[in-house]
């Protein structure tokens, strides 16, 4: 079982669209989970809305659940609420391999940011490279100077930035219909994809470390 966290301790930062496009993907290869630890349960919501056509996925809504008691899947995705206190990051650090960050372009977005990543340092497990964390530059317009400058901030702070997600209407249409990028047409999806492959790629390397 490899599981992973989507978390930053912005609200805001597209940690439902990561989690629910990265569910989706994770289901075109074997039986997920998809953990909804956030009391709004927008990936919840998102799981209803999913046609039964599409890859099949289950989903858990308590956020007070313990990580132990999942049935059995070949991937899990956990879908953490902002604000987490250190006790609470410790317990969800110490129950994964993996660690996906969005981070957003606007200034709020990388203050906040830089706070919660200084937090992570204080953590055993992760300072000792236990879990491979990997960052995604979110909702970003390339031609924007948020954009270069968040790319410019994520190469200062020496990140390992796995992918870049644009800021771009297909992740509202998906989410309207419980879809991910990997269940839209290739008409649609073919300007993201290749992003979510890195996402992907990224998810399920083998080894320790914090990746690269």
């Amino acid at each position: 079982m490899l599981r992973t966290l989507v978390l930053n301790s912005k609200g805001g930062a597209g940690k439902t669209t990561v989690a629910t496009n990265l569910a989706s993907l994770l289901a075109l290869r074997g039986t997920v989970l998809l953990a909804d630890l956030d009391p709004q349960q927008s990936s919840s919501h998102w799981v209803k809305r999913r046609s039964p056509m599409l890859p099949k996925l289950n989903v858990v809504e308590d956020a007070e659940r313990d990580f132990r008691d999942y049935p059995a899947s070949d991937y899990v995705v956990m879908d953490a609420p902002a604000g987490l206190k250190k006790k609470r990051l410790e317990d969800m650090l110490g129950e994964v391999e993996v660690l996906l960050v969005p981070i957003g372009p606007s200034l709020f977005d990388l203050d906040a940011s830089q706070l919660f990543l200084q937090k992570l340092e204080e953590i055993k497990r992760y300072r000792k490279g236990k879990v491979r964390m990997g960052v995604i530059a979110n909702r970003v317009n390339a031609r924007t100077r948020g954009a270069q400058h968040l790319q410019s901030v994520l190469s200062e702070w020496n990140l390992p930035v796995v992918a870049t997600l644009r800021d771009s209407q297909i992740y509202v249409r998906a989410a309207q219909c419980g879809a991910g990028i990997a269940d839209m047409r290739a008409a649609e999806n073919r300007n993201e994809l290749p992003q979510w492959v890195r996402i992907l790629n990224f998810v399920m390397e083998d080894g320790g470390g914090r990746g690269a």
